[in-house]
């Protein structure tokens, strides 16, 4: 294997890893990479896309910052396969460090998601008031500009990157001086905080959902959200394509905290043993979040999704009616 002489690379005669191992994460990266790219198509292209612009919006973000998200770690593996001494150079380690903001980033943006099907659902009559398209952009800069200077604090002696000593990459999570470990628990918490506010928002969205079908069962009625300018809008209702939304967000918000809890979890666990395969099984966990994720709001449109979040077409629940002083709010 050859080594980096006056800080130049070369390429490695021996990668670290086998060749049927990287030929399959390289696969696996691909496959991901198509399906955001696919995602950001149908999002743009598709005339069965969102219609509401505000759940549009929301879903490109996730599907670009999902997208951003794979490209990095792809490569990012593939610099260190064919060239390893590059891992022992600092504007590799700074590299890792910022890519990192596009994974907090995704949950950011599940937690504006979830935020905004929660007072949609809830509290109808503030939300058509003050949630707007602009509202959401700025939520989701703001989030993500906190994210991002989160994941730069190390850059300025507040948190572990690069090991000066061995010249090599280093991780927060292995952090052993006390401004370290405590920028290491500052992640922790700001993941911890993004989770939490998933849970409150589903636990509400599904109560929601909850007393709404047992209004239904009790009135034998559908309960639809109508705008008019002749007319107020009725608290309690929501459009079939909402509630179909809201399961949708149930799926994304459980696959988030299923990928992302085991990610925050190794933080403490590293500070108190050696678990080394423990965050490697993380990692993967989480790598493959942003692999599959864009399945769970594109695939709304196969019939078998539709099956689970959309009512039968027989179902008085699809029989709606709109006149020219009303419009239905549809996705």
């Amino acid at each position: 294997m050859e080594v980096v002489t006056n800080s130049t690379l070369h390429m490695a005669t021996r990668p670290p890893m086998s060749i049927g191992a990287q030929s399959l994460i390289n696969s696996v990266y691909i496959f991901g990479i198509i399906n955001n790219l696919g995602a950001l198509g149908y999002l743009f292209g598709s005339e069965h896309a969102p219609k509401n612009a505000r759940t549009s919006l929301v879903l490109k973000c996730l599907a670009f910052n999902d997208l951003l998200a794979v490209l990095g770690m792809w490569t990012q593996m593939n610099l260190r396969n064919l060239f390893p001494s590059v891992n022992n150079t600092h504007w590799f380690c700074v590299f890792r460090v910022l890519w990192r903001s596009f994974g907090l980033g995704s949950g950011c943006i599940v937690c504006v998601m979830a935020v905004d099907r929660w007072l949609a659902l809830t509290r109808p009559f503030f939300y058509q008031k003050y949630i707007t398209v602009s509202c959401i952009k700025k939520a989701i800069f703001a989030l993500w500009v906190t994210d991002f200077v989160l994941v730069c604090l190390p850059f300025f002696g507040f948190g572990l990157y690069f090991n000066t000593k061995t010249s090599k990459c280093a991780r927060y999570k292995k952090a052993t001086t006390p401004v370290d470990i405590a920028y290491a628990y500052l992640y922790l918490a700001f993941g911890a905080l993004l989770c939490l506010c998933l849970v409150l928002c589903n636990v509400a969205v599904m109560r929601s959902l909850t007393s709404q079908r047992k209004t239904q069962a009790k009135n034998q009625k559908v309960l639809i959200r109508r705008i008019s300018k002749n007319r107020d809008l009725t608290a309690s209702a929501c459009t079939t394509e909402e509630i179909a939304f809201a399961r949708v967000m149930l799926l994304l918000c459980g696959v988030f905290l299923s990928c992302w809890l085991p990610q925050l979890i190794t933080i403490p666990v590293a500070q108190m043993m050696e678990c080394n395969w423990f965050i490697n099984i993380a990692d993967i966990i989480l790598a493959l979040h942003f692999v599959i994720d864009p399945y769970f709001y594109v695939l709304q449109q196969w019939k078998w999704f539709q099956s689970l979040c959309r009512k039968k077409p027989g179902s008085r629940g699809n029989s709606v009616k709109t006149t020219t002083h009303e419009e239905l709010v549809t996705l």
